[in-house]
C-alpha cells in the first residue's frame, strides 16, 4: 500500500536499503509495517539529512502510539552508514508538534510528555508485542496444520528443529523426515517476536509455547488455537478499520466534522 510514497532521494542515497528499514517499523497495535500499511507519505533527503513525512489514518490517533512509530523511524534510519540525520514529521496529528519536537531532539515519550496522563510507553509496547506474538503464533500453527501436522506431532516440536536453506525454511519431525514451511516468513517471524519477548529460545525448548513460557500440550492445543485466533481477527479487523480511515483521509479535500 505504498505505491503513492513520495521519493525524492539523493544519489548518495540507497532507496531499498531506506525502504528495508522503513519495513522494520512496526503499528505497535496492529503488528504491520508501517510502509505496508501506507503511514509514510513521503521521504526526501537532497543530502544526508532525511525528512519523512507520515500521516495516520485519523488526526486524533493516540500520541503514544504516533511516538512509538516516528521514534522507531528516526531509530531504524538512522542506521544507515549514509544518514546522518533524520527528521520525521507527524501530518495533521492533534499532538503533531509536541511529538516531532521529542523525536528530532531525541528525547523519550515520558521526556517529551512530562506531566501528561499517558500510559507507560514501556509497559504499552510490551503488550503490544505479546499480542503480536500470540497473532505470528497463530499463523504459523494453521500453517502447521493446513500441511497435516497433528496436535501432537505440532507440540512434540523443539526450536533445533528448525532449519533454514537459503530463503527456505525447514521442520524436522523425526530422524530422515522433513517439511518444508512455506512462506518461509511465517517461521522466522514468530521466532524473531519470540526472541524479542525474551522467551526460552533454547534448542531444547518447545517450539510452542504461552506467553508465560509454558509448553502448549497437545491436550490445550485446540483451545488455545480458538484463543489465539481471536486475537489475530482483533488485530486484523483494527488493521482494515485503519486502512479505510486513511484512504477515507487521503481522498478527502476538507477535514471531517465530528459531531
Amino acid at each position: 500500500m505504498h505505491d503513492d510514497l513520495w521519493l525524492n532521494l539523493s544519489p548518495l542515497h540507497n532507496k531499498e536499503a531506506i525502504l528495508q528499514r522503513l519495513k522494520r517499523v512496526l503499528d505497535p497495535e496492529l503488528d504491520q509495517s508501517v510502509l505496508e500499511l501506507g503511514f509514510i507519505k513521503s521521504i526526501e533527503a537532497p543530502n544526508g539529512h532525511l525528512t519523512v513525512e507520515t500521516q495516520l489514518p485519523t488526526s486524533w490517533c493516540s500520541p503514544n502510539f504516533a511516538y512509538m512509530m516516528a521514534e522507531d523511524i528516526r531509530r531504524e534510519l538512522l542506521r544507515i552508514d549514509t544518514v546522518q540525520e533524520v527528521t520525521v514529521r507527524v501530518q495533521d496529528n492533534v499532538m503533531s508538534a509536541a511529538i516531532e519536537a521529542g523525536v528530532n531532539s531525541g528525547k523519550t515519550f515520558t521526556e517529551a510528555f512530562t506531566g501528561e496522563a499517558f500510559e507507560n510507553l514501556g509497559e504499552l509496547r510490551g503488550l503490544f508485542l505479546r499480542k503480536g506474538y500470540v497473532k505470528r503464533q497463530e499463523a504459523l500453527l494453521r500453517r502447521l496444520r493446513d500441511i497435516g501436522l497433528s496436535f501432537e506431532a505440532i507440540c512434540a516440536l523443539k526450536i533445533k528443529d528448525v532449519a533454514y536453506e537459503g530463503e527456505s525454511c525447514f521442520l524436522s519431525l523425526n530422524p530422515g523426515q522433513q517439511v518444508s514451511i512455506e512462506p518461509d516468513m511465517i517461521v522466522r517471524d514468530y521466532l524473531d517476536r519470540r526472541a524479542e519477548i525474551g522467551l526460552d529460545f533454547r534448542p531444547d525448548a518447545a517450539l510452542f509455547v504461552d506467553l508465560a513460557g509454558k509448553p502448549v500440550s497437545s491436550e490445550q492445543l485446540e483451545k488455545y488455537l480458538v484463543y489465539a485466533r481471536t486475537v489475530r481477527l482483533s488485530l486484523e479487523a483494527n488493521g482494515s478499520l485503519c486502512s479505510a480511515l486513511l484512504e477515507a483521509r487521503k481522498g478527502q479535500k476538507q477535514p471531517i466534522a465530528l459531531l
